[in-house]
């Protein structure tokens, strides 16, 4: 199966194409949902009621077979099939059916045209996962809205139109016992007067339970996932909140505990970095560790102008950490095996009497760099000021990347030589 050409925005190159193509699907999507809704009603009600204009109509097919060459064009440039239904279906609702006498009838053939919709609402739940739920609460509602619609307008063509009687408002009488009997209210004002409206409603009914008892079942867990994440956050903390209580954790170790908790759901929504991208294909999970930690490696001295592969494959090794406000991050005098890049809070270089700051540390810098060229061991302490997400760099795994680059690893050695700060950690 194909995916998508028209809403499909990897199939977009440029960003003024991409534009176009986005506009172009907003106004195909109007358009399709115009044309499923005033289909049934010229037929039922007639163009008296909402007249028949040349001009629209041709305008309409028009625009239709402008979608066939857009959407031909998009599957010429990214190779993908065009697909034979959807061909067909566009084919189809470009017909000038305004050129046919008693044409009102064809213009059911256009609702083919929905399957463009339905497969535009694929590809947006591929693009938009972290929004599934909510998108699926939408869908359910277009498509409900649309049914309602057309049975209406079936039950309102079985009931006949009055010679004088206002069309509106039976219209919305049928849509009045359409929603009362899809719903099982059915307050029995409106009945059926023959066996063809009997057996109508018959349909409706069967129709009714089946959509009451998909939203018995399903709506009650789409509402509730519509946050996951938030779900998942309160069932763990209802979980910590029972081992602390078990283990007689004490009251202020557990207060910072649940601040911990709360801030990596504030800005992590509660998951973890690491698990997340090494489920990713090689290439993307180079792209996104990339994207990441890029900037903030380019700012140390020792790395500008590096490979772009060492970059790659220094990104890959850093490992994402958390410390919470007061933590220490290490000691002076401890044996130096790793630097950090700091991607949020802020950190404190501590004197070596053990009180004063000698420094502030914000987002972008770093720091231990030198025992992770020498190993050797800190020349100062530094802890975090704030709750801060870093990056780890162990020695280990950087001697592992530099031994690839033998030009760079002459290069850490000149600049090790040259660094030599008492004042740094």
């Amino acid at each position: 199966m194909m995916q998508s050409h028209m809403f499909s925005r990897d199939a977009v190159p440029g960003r003024e194409q991409h534009l176009f193509l986005r506009v172009w699907a907003a106004l195909m999507l109007v358009l399709i949902t115009i044309g499923a809704i005033v289909a049934p009603l010229r037929i039922v009600l007639g163009d008296d009621l909402i007249p028949r204009t040349a001009l629209l109509d041709a305008l309409l097919t028009l625009l239709f077979a402008a979608d066939i060459a857009v959407n031909a064009g998009e599957s010429k440039r990214t190779g993908l099939p065009y697909g034979r239904f959807l061909l067909a279906a566009d084919i189809v609702s470009a017909i000038p059916f305004y050129l046919f006498p008693g044409y009102s009838w064809l213009l059911f053939l256009r609702l083919f045209k929905l399957a463009r919709v339905a497969r535009a609402m694929g590809a947006w739940r591929q693009q938009h996962m972290h929004h599934w739920n909510a998108l699926r609460l939408v869908y359910f509602i277009y498509w409900l809205a649309i049914a309602v619609h057309w049975l209406a307008s079936g039950w309102l063509s079985l009931r006949g139109i009055y010679p004088g009687a206002d069309r509106w408002t039976l219209y919305l009488h049928s849509l009045y016992w359409c929603i009362s009997t899809i719903t099982t209210i059915g307050y029995g004002d409106i009945t059926p007067a023959n066996n063809a409206q009997v057996v109508y409603a018959i349909v409706v009914m069967i129709f009714g339970v089946g959509m009451y008892g998909y939203v018995i079942a399903n709506i009650s867990t789409i509402i509730g996932n519509l946050q996951p994440a938030r779900t998942r956050y309160l069932a763990n903390m209802e979980k910590l909140g029972a081992f602390m209580r078990s283990r007689e954790i004490p009251p202020a170790m557990q207060r910072r505990i649940r601040d911990y908790y709360g801030y990596v759901w504030e800005h992590r929504l509660g998951y973890d970095e690491t698990s997340i991208v090494q489920g990713l294909p090689p290439g993307l999970l180079v792209e996104v560790s990339l994207f990441l930690k890029r900037d903030i490696i380019q700012k140390v001295p020792f790395f500008k102008g590096a490979d772009d592969q060492l970059i790659k494959e220094i990104a890959l090794v850093m490992q994402p950490v958390v410390y919470t406000p007061g933590d220490t991050v290490f000691l002076a005098g401890e044996p130096g095996a790793d630097m950090f890049f700091i991607s949020r809070g802020h950190c404190e270089v501590i004197g070596t009497d053990g009180r004063s700051i000698v420094a502030t540390l914000r987002e972008g810098d770093f720091f231990g760099e030198i025992a992770l060229l020498e190993h050797r061991p800190r020349s100062a302490s530094v802890r975090a000021a704030t709750y801060c997400d870093l990056y780890r760099l162990d020695k280990e795994s950087f001697d592992r990347v530099i031994a690839k680059f033998p030009e760079f690893a002459a290069h850490i050695g000149e600049t090790s030589a040259g660094r030599r700060r008492v004042d740094a950690p």
